[in-house]
């Protein structure tokens, strides 16, 4: 089977596994991931914020062939996750969650897909050897991604689609075989600056710099809602994760919005769960709602703590009374959130009937 053949079986092999992306990438004889020197300076200025494993794993994720040494080539793999707007924002949960986040956990997902089709590749002949990553592994993920010809890394960071945007999520298969490599899209962001100029805490620090500090979703995920306070406000109506960035992307408009992946998009038990229930959870509850949920990541105290912050900045008036009972709650940290929320509701309140009185004095 020649080069060419092989990699438009892989692809084939692929898309039958569920991943409607899908590309080749061949890794160079010194073995650099694309984007490596860009992810060393993006280090070095400490903009990995609090994620320590992103440094701990520098060396891997540069050199792939470090950890992996038989690896030549990578097919770069991607599924669409559902991106319609879904509830009531200041009543639902759901309208207040990235929509990443919605479904079952995608990990859980694509190892399932990922280990039958790393056999399957096997078993065809295409490779003799391959290993399956699906996000927690230590690469580029976007990088390879990018050279794959899956897309390119847009001024958000985010990897677009020319065509169906960047509401997709991403997993890797490393090939002991040199696959015939796709060509990389070029980059189409252009002049364009929406991402950069719509993020609520400047996290954008110039096209395709992403300063973890700052970045709503690093202490709403990955921190658990442990976010600096100076930032609870700036979270505005993001609960868990943000898509304010990809929102303000025009590739991501909702003409061009693709189907998603069913299993990605299938209802979860608590999709039907308001702020106000979100606020007063019980770890019975969270364990009954949220099983293979991506929100677990999130923890129980964390989804709290999200919901607690999106009540006091969205005014959420049904939420007052799950704010109040966190007022005798065991956990500092939600009482000092919840007294915080209700504060913040109430300036904002006290400040708009302020300005409604000056306009109607005036004859506004």
């Amino acid at each position: 089977m020649t080069e060419s053949a092989q990699s438009r079986l892989a692809k084939h092999l692929a898309a039958q596994h569920g991943f409607t992306l899908n590309g080749v990438a061949l890794l160079p004889p010194d073995g650099i991931a694309p984007r490596a020197a860009s992810y060393s300076e993006w280090l070095s200025r400490g903009f990995n914020g609090p994620l320590e494993y992103m440094r701990r794993t520098r060396e891997t994720r540069m050199r792939l062939q470090g950890r992996f040494p038989w690896a030549r080539s990578v097919l770069a793999l991607g599924a669409f996750y559902d991106a319609a707007p879904r509830g009531q924002p200041g009543h639902d949960l759901i309208a207040h969650v990235a929509r990443y986040a919605r479904g079952r956990d995608y990990h859980l997902v694509f190892q399932r897909r990922l280990k039958k089709l790393a056999r399957a590749l096997v078993d065809q002949g295409i490779a003799g050897r391959a290993h399956w990553l699906a996000d927690t592994g230590p690469v580029l993920e976007r990088a390879w991604g990018e050279a794959a010809g899956l897309g390119w890394t847009g001024k958000n960071t985010c990897l677009i689609h020319p065509r169906f945007g960047s509401f997709c999520l991403l997993a890797e298969i490393l090939l002991d075989a040199a696959l015939a490599p796709d060509t990389p899209a070029g980059n189409r962001c252009g002049t364009c600056r929406r991402c950069l100029d719509a993020c609520p805490t400047h996290a954008l620090v110039a096209p395709g710099i992403l300063d973890a500090n700052r970045c709503l979703a690093t202490w709403n995920i990955e921190r658990r809602g442990d976010a600096p306070e100076q930032l609870w406000a700036a979270q505005g109506g993001c609960a868990v994760g943000c898509d304010i960035c990809q929102l303000a992307c025009p590739f991501n408009a909702p003409r061009r919005l693709p189907v998603p992946d069913p299993e990605l998009a299938a209802p979860r038990p608590w999709h039907a769960m308001t702020l106000a229930a979100c606020i007063a959870m019980t770890p019975a509850a969270f364990n009954r709602a949220f099983a293979a949920s991506a929100l677990r990541r999130a923890g129980l105290k964390g989804l709290r703590l999200a919901a607690i912050t999106v009540a006091g900045n969205t005014r959420a008036g049904e939420c007052r009374a799950a704010l109040e009972q966190c007022r005798t709650d065991t956990d500092y940290d939600i009482r000092r959130r919840a007294e915080w929320a209700l504060q913040h509701d109430h300036s904002a309140r006290r400040r708009t009937s302020a300005s409604t009185s000056a306009d109607n004095a005036a004859g506004l």
